[in-house]
């Protein structure tokens, strides 16, 4: 069988700090983890904007590894400026500015590359027929996709998607440009697909329905392949205070689809009926959005329980986890939903919104609500706070099931049996 090139781009391109330990960088860091630990014939590659060409990396994992796992070890220097390769529709005076600022900026990320990486220190890569397998944001892959077909370069491309979430905004009549970015980026990623491979079967269901309903081309065959429950240990230092008193966690819980709202009016539901309230501790990126929200003045009788934990590291995030009495995850939607695995596997019930995708995760082992009834979600919340019997209940539901849940590397396997699959019958 061929290698299989595993692209490292979402990781070299990704700007911050903030991406490392979560969503899709985190993927693309874990699989890539378990890969390099395999047997099989796995090579990893980084796409350079400043060439439109691949280069084959050596990626630092474990303990070598800045997030103590897995990354592509390029210096930070040669990071490049991006810069979309299409656009969903054309604009008169974009596509004539185009050709200038794209000149001028792939200059400066040659000139950052030059500075940053010894000359002939990595090996240029032609993918010519080769296996690559992506799972990065679909506008990292569509941009090198389309340099690849300037340069009549074809590979046998197995991408996975993610979700479909920005699509649900054509139901509006005003639709964003987002939406259209997004629509047009995995169009272009489908188009060159052998086979699409999902985060989740609730996914395979979004893609398929999307393109009946003509926003997405034609599919190739769709394989799920969810994701895990596993949040292994790191050799990372824990770099956060964790709260001694009970909390209840939420990660990367913001406003809007992720519904941080639900989880402040069912603190404010518990207070306003005078039931204890807990400390909600919320880890994640700095949102701006989400500190005004907490300002707004209704939420005055509650805001001393919400502490904000910004960027904590894998090692701090796994702890905040196992202290926690519970997690709370009231998304509206989600194309599978991390954070609930990952209290499953260290032992932390999950309170979960019902969305399709968080069933796929929880299965029996967590409790759902409506996420459109806060009420119900602070029913949950009294009753692991205050009910020492159905608390150890949950735990206990949890502790005899873990041998079922899913790992990193069930993931890498059944990724490179959907190539192999795919490779034996070329």
């Amino acid at each position: 069988m061929s290698p299989i090139y595993f692209d490292l781009s979402e990781q070299f391109l990704s700007s911050g700090v903030k991406f490392k330990y979560y969503g899709i960088a985190r993927t693309v860091m874990e699989v890539g983890y378990e890969l390099a630990r395999s047997s099989a014939d796995v090579r990893f590659v980084v796409f350079s904007p400043a060439h439109d060409r691949f280069f084959e990396v050596e990626p630092n994992i474990g303990s070598a590894s800045e997030t103590g796992v897995c990354d592509p070890n390029m210096p930070v220097e040669a990071k490049p400026m991006r810069f979309r390769y299409s656009f969903p529709e054309p604009h008169w005076l974009r596509d004539a500015l185009y050709p200038l600022v794209s000149t001028v900026m792939k200059r400066i990320c040659l000139r950052r590359w030059r500075r940053a990486i010894p000359e002939g220190s990595l090996r240029e890569v032609d993918l010519s027929g080769q296996i690559l397998v992506s799972l990065g944001r679909p506008k990292m892959m569509a941009d090198y996709l389309v340099a690849l077909d300037k340069q009549n370069i074809r590979t046998r491309f197995y991408p996975l998607i993610h979700d479909m979430i920005p699509l649900h905004e054509f139901a509006h009549p005003r639709q964003s440009m987002f939406a259209r970015n997004f629509a047009h980026d995995n169009g272009i990623v489908i188009n060159h697909a052998e086979k699409v491979m999902t985060n989740s079967h609730f996914t395979k269901t979004e893609v398929e329905k999307f393109s009946a309903s003509g926003h997405l081309p034609d599919i190739p065959p769709v394989v799920p392949v969810p994701l895990p429950h596993e949040l292994r240990p790191t050799d990372e230092a824990v770099d956060v205070d964790i709260p001694d008193t009970p909390y209840f966690l939420g990660v990367g819980v913001m406003t809007g689809r992720k519904n941080l709202e639900c989880i402040l009016q069912a603190m404010l539901h518990l207070h306003d009926t005078g039931r204890p309230v807990p400390l909600f501790v919320l880890a994640g990126a700095h949102r701006k959005r989400t500190v005004a929200h907490l300002d707004k003045p209704e939420l005055a009788p509650i805001k001393d329980k919400v502490r904000l934990i910004l960027n904590p590291n894998q090692a701090s995030l796994r702890r905040l986890y196992q202290k926690a009495r519970a997690l709370l995850i009231p998304s509206h939607m989600e194309g599978f939903g991390l954070p609930l695995g990952e209290a499953l596997w260290l032992g932390t019930p999950g309170l979960s919104a019902s969305a399709p995708a968080l069933r796929e995760v929880g299965r029996d082992l967590a409790e759902y609500f409506d996420p459109n009834e806060p009420g119900e979600l602070a029913a949950l919340i009294d009753k692991m706070h205050t009910d020492p019997a159905a608390y150890e209940a949950a735990k206990d539901k949890i502790r005899r099931n873990h041998s079922s849940l899913r790992t990193w590397k069930d993931v890498a396997t059944d990724i490179i049996a959907t190539v192999t699959a795919s490779s034996t019958k070329a």
